[in-house]
């Protein structure tokens, strides 16, 4: 059976990207032999994301299949990965992949790739696009934010401790569907998490299993600089969450 490679992109208010990152989709597997399923979910967008959603689909559906979903409100990024993951746990196989970026154009397609790649070729489980492998590549972003992730890492390094993961906050990710499926289903506050902590989240709430799950990192080539609109991180708000989440994910 055909291996295929599940996009899970969360999405509010990104009008001015998404038919940039759809285009660029499909033009990088246009002649590549893989199934390529994007599954878009709009998180309540105020704009008109939805709408240009639905013409970058009809543009864009002759090589990758394209999958809207759709949230009335705005329930943040957890709850949005959370329709995205069931959606690929009720259609895939054991050996699909699941990769989940942002859809503001600064996660690269061909990194995307690379990361399924290593799974495929190497057997790994997760593979995280970090800041912290030698190679890494950052452009255009905010100072405050490298300060942010930078701290961020040497705590969750500190307090849970994953073979082979420095970047805990990359939500830039693949996954096998396998090896994560049954550990999701069985915990159904998984994706308890709303804000952008979402992402540090998930790989605590898998931390108990780390033995069982092969992980490995790659350079990441971070182009903030290719992003339209303004950042809808809250800086000072996501610090406290990721101090709030890394204390209390020890005291469950």
């Amino acid at each position: 059976m055909k291996r295929k490679v599940y996009y899970i992109l969360p999405s509010y208010n990104e009008a001015l990207n998404i038919p940039t990152l759809l285009n660029s989709i499909n033009t990088f597997y246009k002649k590549k032999k893989i199934s390529i399923i994007v599954v878009i979910i709009d998180d309540g967008s105020s704009d008109n994301t939805l709408s240009v959603i639905q013409k970058s689909k009809k543009k864009n559906s002759k090589k990758i299949k394209i999958v809207v979903l759709s949230h009335k409100v705005n329930l943040g990024l957890g709850a949005a990965l959370k329709t995205g993951f069931n959606y690929v746990f009720k259609n895939s196989r054991d050996n699909d992949i699941i990769i989940t970026m942002d859809t503001d154009n600064s996660h690269t397609i061909k990194l995307s790739y690379d990361l399924a790649n290593i799974i495929m070729l190497k057997n790994k489980d997760i593979v995280i696009a970090s800041r912290y492998r030698q190679n890494s590549k950052i452009k255009g972003l905010e100072a405050s934010r490298k300060f942010l992730s930078y701290t961020a890492a040497i705590l969750f390094k500190i307090f849970y401790p994953i073979e082979n993961v420095r970047d805990y906050t990359s939500g830039f990710r693949a996954f096998k569907v396998k090896k994560i499926k049954k550990i999701i289903k069985k915990n159904k506050y998984f994706f308890s998490e709303t804000g952008f902590s979402a992402s540090v989240d998930i790989l605590l709430k898998l931390y108990p299993f780390k033995k069982q799950i092969n992980f490995y990192e790659l350079p990441i080539n971070l182009r903030y600089d290719l992003k339209q609109g303004k950042s809808k991180m809250k800086i000072l708000k996501t610090i406290y969450l990721n101090l709030k989440i890394l204390f209390l994910r020890k005291l469950t």
